[in-house]
């Protein structure tokens, strides 16, 4: 599997958005894996925070469920250590 649950990760691919706010999620958006699944096929389910000078939190949010060349992990999350920097 190439990511865990809460490891974050940054898209790398415009992706089509599923909130009727927005029709597309840029590329380089982060976000973090909520999910993981291995069958079907391995896919995650992750929350993506997409900037939005709109709102008053700064964010709009979506939900997509991404296959694993549609994004690249950027933190790793380490139960009860501080989270680590992802390594190539």
């Amino acid at each position: 599997m190439k990511a865990r649950k809460w490891d974050r990760v940054r898209l790398v691919t415009d992706m089509p958005a599923q909130a009727a706010t927005r029709s597309v999620i840029p590329a380089g958006t982060l976000g973090t894996v909520t999910e993981v699944y291995a069958s079907p096929a391995e896919g995650y389910s992750v929350d993506l925070a997409i900037p939005d000078r709109e709102s008053v939190t700064g964010y709009d949010y979506d939900c997509l469920v991404l296959r694993p060349d549609e994004f690249t992990v950027v933190m790793r999350y380490v139960e009860d250590e501080a989270a680590q920097p992802a390594t190539a």
